[in-house]
């Protein structure tokens, strides 16, 4: 059952032949993880198409699936990108650690375009359908007495996208060795097919719906304590697991 899965911050097998999985239609789950390395690129195209053509990284590290996400507002610095791997288990994907180490790679073609800045394991705490598109990263800190119910609002939000016929994914993640950047950390994504259907859910929200959710989005953030960042980002992915 795991293999028919794919998640963001989980695995995508059910296809036989990659071209055709990448546009598989993915199923919501909770398993799984993510892992994401955060670095900064010099020539973000260029880095985008060497990591299209060079799967050696994705390979090693035994990914089920892997993509990219790259900035476009509210930047740290300029090229800002992260690169994301979804494995079946937690295990699979803290082991990957041990098999690629991007900060000691001697292969130029990634570090002549590319700042390794660090890596992170996230748990999804929601069921989260992994379809890459004109996504909204948020970082916030929640108490951990309200993560729970912190979580059982953003579902509520995501039934209410449904209902309301929007194609927007939500999902909340947990970050586990993420250093001081990620520490206490979750990460909050929305995610929509492209910008303008991204757009699209926002005029619902600034006009007060209530049907597509909006209400269970507002008591949500209503238990952040603090919003670290905010970011747009463009994300796909590129790699799927023979």
């Amino acid at each position: 059952m795991i293999r028919n899965m794919l998640l963001l911050f989980g695995a995508l097998l059910a296809a036989a032949q990659p071209a055709i999985a990448m546009h598989h239609e993915n199923p919501a789950s909770d398993e799984g993880g993510f892992t994401t390395l955060m670095v900064k690129t010099s020539d973000p195209e260029a880095y985008i198409d060497v990591l299209k053509s060079n799967n050696s990284a994705f390979k090693a590290t035994g990914t089920a699936a892997a993509g990219y996400c790259l900035t476009r507002s509210g930047h740290d610095h300029p090229g800002q990108m992260l690169v994301w791997s979804a494995f079946p288990t937690l295990s699979e994907a803290l082991a990957s650690s041990t098999k690629y180490d991007p900060m000691g790679s001697t292969d130029s073609a990634f570090t002549d375009l590319r700042e390794v800045k660090y890596g992170v394991t996230w748990k999804p705490l929601m069921p989260f359908k992994l379809a890459p598109g004109y996504e909204r990263m948020i970082r916030v800190v929640v108490p951990y007495a309200d993560r729970m119910a912190f979580v059982a609002k953003m579902t509520e939000a995501q039934k209410g996208l449904y209902a309301a016929g929007f194609k927007m994914n939500l999902g909340v993640f947990e970050s586990i060795g993420g250093g001081k950047t990620e520490a206490n950390i979750l990460h909050v994504r929305a995610v929509a097919p492209s910008a303008s259907d991204f757009g699209a859910v926002l005029d619902a929200f600034y006009a007060g719906s209530i049907e597509m959710g909006g209400n269970s989005w507002i008591e949500a953030f209503a238990m952040v304590s603090e919003v670290k960042s905010d970011y747009m980002q463009e994300c796909a992915q590129i790699y799927q697991a023979d």
